[in-house]
């Protein structure tokens, strides 16, 4: 296990990157969450090789809404999914097996979640590639950010890790089996806030660090990587007022992976109603990116794709704007991709909905 690299989330040029069309996005209803993840398909530049999964018996279909998008990536459509397997959930492709490389080769890891997920390994296989026993772990790929030289895991795997396979274990157990995943060092993702009540466990808010989390691949003085973690605000204005109890959390969580090592960037998002969901508020996930630190040709600086929510709710142009100010102030060309607001209520955006299978050689760190 220790001979495997995971694929980062930052560094080099991406060259492989898998979607899933499940069927239920191609029902006419759903049109607008599938021009979404046709918006992501239509910003990936030429050079990438774009896996597309779907069912055998939807092949057609994905075929037709394919050939209707303006695609500059490369794209392979595996339709390896038997009819009724896959799921609502199976569009957070992020979630359902880690990546890694071996001797050069790609290698996919099912996880052992007490559900379905993690079959799109199975489907993939056929295009060639390795797939090997599953660690037992339960680990979601957006609840871990891999970085060149560290990793970081929410704590809640960690947790429920403990209740992987035949007997439950100690925290320092599961904790073990992450370590053992990849050799690059591993920093929790978690707070605890001040009580009297001692011992308190870690706990982390919310459930998948990458909705509120992004890697840079920069580094700072003294070494430090810098990460950017959201500031949630609960008006239409990105200097209006937090969210009450909430902020705190990642104020907290920002203070202990400084202590950490790391150097934390704070980006204003809205965790605001819905329009089509209200009452209840929800989060947009501008965090949840996708992002290179080498120049691709004809580019002068590096990219990162952020997800946009203002082309469908006009109110939130603020945020678009003040987070694309933010990557660009770091030294990215940002990629806009519009329409995530469609995709509010499943909970994601632009990371979740993908799984890089294979990136470049890493420049050297950029200092910033």
């Amino acid at each position: 296990m220790n001979a495997l690299r995971l694929v980062p989330d930052c560094g080099g040029l991406i060259e492989e990157v898998v979607l899933t069309l499940p069927p239920f996005l191609l029902a006419p209803a759903q049109a607008a969450k599938r021009r979404a993840l046709g918006n992501l398909a239509e910003a990936l530049p030429a050079g990438i090789d774009l896996v597309l999964l779907a069912e055998e018996p939807t092949a057609v279909a994905a075929e037709d809404w394919a050939a209707g998008l303006r695609l500059r990536c490369d794209l392979h459509i595996h339709a390896k999914a038997p009819a009724d397997a896959m799921r609502d959930a199976d569009l957070w492709t992020q979630d359902t097996f880690l990546a890694a490389e071996h001797d050069g080769a790609t290698v996919l890891l099912p996880l052992p979640f007490t559900d379905h997920r993690g079959q799109h390994v199975h489907w993939l296989a056929g295009a060639t590639r390795s797939v090997i026993a599953a660690p037992a772990l339960h680990l979601a790929g957006g609840n871990m950010l891999t970085g060149p030289d560290f990793r970081l895991v929410g704590a809640a795997s960690i947790e429920n890790t403990r209740l992987v396979g035949h007997r439950p274990v100690t925290s320092d157990e599961a904790l073990a089996r992450h370590r053992a995943l990849d050799a690059r060092p591993l920093y929790l993702f978690g707070f605890r806030l001040p009580t009297r009540e001692l011992p308190q466990p870690l706990a982390q808010q919310p459930h998948h660090l990458d909705l509120v989390l992004s890697l840079t691949g920069k580094i700072i003085a003294a070494g430090k990587p810098l990460l950017l973690l959201a500031d949630p605000r609960s008006t239409l204005d990105p200097d209006g007022a937090r969210v009450p109890g909430w902020a705190e959390q990642l104020d907290a969580t920002a203070e202990r992976l400084e202590d950490d090592g790391f150097a934390v960037l704070r980006n204003k998002v809205p965790y605001l109603a819905h329009p089509a969901y209200a009452p209840n508020p929800s989060l947009r996930a501008y965090n949840n990116v996708m992002l290179e630190n080498a120049i691709r040709t004809g580019r002068s600086r590096p990219l990162v794709w952020l997800p946009h929510f203002g082309d469908l709710e006009p109110d939130l142009e603020a945020y678009d704007s003040a987070n694309r100010a933010v990557w660009e102030t770091l030294g990215f060309e940002v990629v806009p991709v519009p329409g995530w607001s469609a995709l509010v209520r499943a909970g994601g955006a632009l990371r979740c909905a993908s799984k890089i299978l294979r990136r470049g050689v890493a420049q050297a760190p950029i200092l910033t």
